[in-house]
């Protein structure tokens, strides 16, 4: 080829021809004619290829016999490109190169302004279609300049075709899709058609982009058009959609992959279309990432069927189940390796009923199943152990209720024959004698209580006390309670007082709140200095008709904080009970609070407690105005 470029130049074959394109060039008015000297450039022997180019196509051959030059303003972005085949025939035709890229520059310079539209173009028909289109139609004639042939230009963009802006086509359109828009028409202006469209962004006469599909047809050599024509469709939404697509499908696809879960997508006819990297991981494919070579995933189910040792039935089972298109949820499958996977098939219908396939979740839930195993064990093992509990409180109530009724009869017998010794009518006792018997008549009088509160809580925990609910006025049941611990509190120095509201009835069994009620009062007084100060007060909750709230409240020696929790507790005493009061205590039995809250809580009621060492201790009830439950 070198050999061949020589002797063209050594003979000055193509001096006259380079000349002939050089005044040619300078002369070319339009870019039809600067495509048309290119073409002839193509054509000398000297030259590989010839072409105007967006300037970003990428760059092939030999770079020493490659010659670039620009063609239009930078920012289209298009430049002439001319391979030759050897040093010489560069040198000869160079020139020629140049003047033809300064012939495209000037006719891209020359301004493209819009002209009206002519008032019939073809048949009357045609003329007709092409007004009426759907299609924003475009004719550019290089040399003249551009017109809206359809009225879809002006319901899209806005602007009155008959009287178009006067603006070059390009202004129109965005400065990022400009070099598209560039190449699109020199390509046109060579005379061939390009192979796709492009989507360009269109102003509207509001100021806001349009996103319109272009399509081009070239014209320039049919002498009865000579214009390229543009065919554009509005796909602003048809994009947008698109666009909010690809977002979703991105999202799904990185969901899919990140997702810890298998998952594999079978189509209809069972063959794994999609499987992410935690279903390789799960199946042991050894793939690691998307890019290996596809894998026998019949060979793989195969294996993992094997794995899954001799549980022939539950296997038919989910074939069975995969060939009806049944779903199933939550099958754990244990490997023989320890493994557990759990399994979900899911069957997918596309639009119209179509069978979309199956989608395949895998879990591996070895961890759970352990834990789960586990806890069934410990589980049979604490039911065990609560049982025997259950066995052995039942057996302790029982021996507490037998050894109680054992003891209670005796002791009464000492209680009632006490009292016939300190009657003055069987005699008249000594003054040590009387102090002995006061003695007996107390501490019998003490393990008495002692015995009732006992068959009395054992009663309570095994469900074996019926309350007896009767309409009761609580405000008179106070008043007689608060009435009988009156001379003790007088003794001791204490002011006593009862501040109860008006309120409805309260349906209890009255008995048994007395008991709590005189059990408060009597430990509020026991251990409230002289000097001090019990108040009962009580008044209906709101809103009206549900319930009342009973406070005791003394100004005595309070609970240590460290004791609070363990109140009720059965036998349990504050560890200040012994501090002075100012006079001697009984000593209680520590069950008195024990027993109060099982009566509450029996008429579906509360208690608490709040109390300051050395500031004073508040207990209060709430009792709903009808019990919730009847014992037992």
């Amino acid at each position: 080829m070198r050999g061949e470029t020589d002797r063209l130049v050594d003979t000055g074959l193509i001096e006259g021809a380079v000349v002939d394109l050089v005044v040619r060039a300078a002369n070319a008015a339009t870019v039809v004619d600067a495509q048309r000297l290119v073409a002839e450039l193509r054509g000398f022997s000297g030259v590989r290829t010839a072409e105007i180019v967006p300037a970003l196509t990428p760059v092939v051959g030999d770079l020493d016999l490659l010659a670039r030059m620009p063609v239009g303003p930078a920012q289209w972005g298009q430049e002439l490109r001319v391979e030759f085949s050897a040093a010489p025939a560069r040198v000869e035709l160079m020139p020629a190169a140049a003047e033809i890229a300064a012939a495209a520059d000037r006719a891209l310079a020359q301004p493209c302004r819009a002209v009206p539209p002519p008032p019939m173009l073809g048949s009357p028909l045609a003329w007709a279609i092409t007004t009426g289109a759907r299609a924003m139609i475009l004719a550019v004639d290089p040399g003249r300049g551009w017109s809206a042939l359809s009225d879809s230009f002006t319901t899209v963009l806005g602007y009155d075709r008959h009287r178009p802006p006067d603006y070059r086509i390009l202004d129109l359109i965005h400065p990022d899709d400009r070099p598209a828009a560039v190449a699109m028409f020199l390509a046109c202006c060579t005379g061939r058609h390009p192979d796709r469209a492009v989507d360009l962004r269109l102003c509207t006469i509001g100021g806001h982009w349009r996103i319109i599909e272009v399509a081009a047809r070239s014209f320039v050599d049919d002498a009865r058009v000579g214009a390229v024509v543009f065919f554009g469709l509005d796909v602003t939404h048809q994009r947008e959609t698109e666009r909010t697509a690809r977002l979703e499908q991105q999202r799904l696809a990185r969901l899919v992959e990140t997702t810890g879960d298998g998952l594999l997508m079978l189509d209809a006819g069972g063959r794994v279309s999609l499987a992410n990297r935690a279903a390789h991981r799960l199946l042991d494919t050894g793939v690691t990432d998307g890019d290996a070579e596809p894998i026998d995933w019949s060979a793989v189910i195969a294996r993992a069927i094997d794995r899954l040792g001799a549980d022939a039935v539950r296997v038919e089972r989910l074939r069975a189940r995969f060939r009806t298109r049944s779903a199933v949820v939550g099958e754990e499958l244990p490997f023989e390796d320890g493994r557990v996977l759990e399994l979900d098939l899911v069957p997918v219908t596309g639009p119209g009923d179509v069978d979309g396939g199956t989608l395949v979740h895998l879990r591996d839930v070895t961890a759970r199943v352990a834990v789960r195993r586990g806890l069934e064990e410990r589980s049979r093992g604490l039911e065990e152990r609560n049982q025997a509990l259950v066995e052995a409180t039942a057996l302790n109530n029982e021996f507490i209720a037998s050894v109680s009724h054992e003891l209670r009869g005796p002791l009464s017998s000492v209680v009632a024959f006490s009292h016939l010794l300190g009657d003055v009518t069987t005699g008249v006792l000594s003054e040590d004698q009387r102090t002995y018997l006061d003695v007996i008549d107390r501490n019998a009088n003490r393990l008495l209580r002692l015995i009732e509160d006992l068959l009395l809580l054992s009663r309570l925990e095994a469900r074996t006390l019926q309350l007896k609910p009767v309409p009761t006025r609580l405000p008179e049941l106070l008043a007689a309670a608060v009435a009988e611990r009156a001379p003790a509190a007088l003794a001791a120095g204490i002011d006593l007082v009862l501040d109860c509201a008006d309120g409805p009835e309260l349906v209890c069994d009255d008995t048994r709140v007395h008991q709590v009620v005189d059990n408060l009062v009597s430990n509020a007084v026991k251990f409230t200095p002289s000097g001090g100060r019990v108040t009962v007060r009580a008044g209906p909750v709101e809103p009206p008709g549900e319930g009342w709230a009973v406070a005791v409240a003394d100004s005595g020696v309070g609970i240590p904080a460290a004791d609070l929790p363990r109140l009720f507790s059965a036998f349990f005493r504050g560890s200040n009970v012994t501090a002075a009061v100012g006079r001697q205590v009984m000593p209680g039995t520590g069950l008195g609070l024990v027993v109060s809250r099982a009566i509450v809580e029996l008429h579906g009621g509360s208690i608490s407690v709040a109390s300051i060492e050395g500031v004073g201790t508040t207990v209060t009830l709430s009792l709903p105005t009808r019990p919730a439950r009847n014992g037992g």
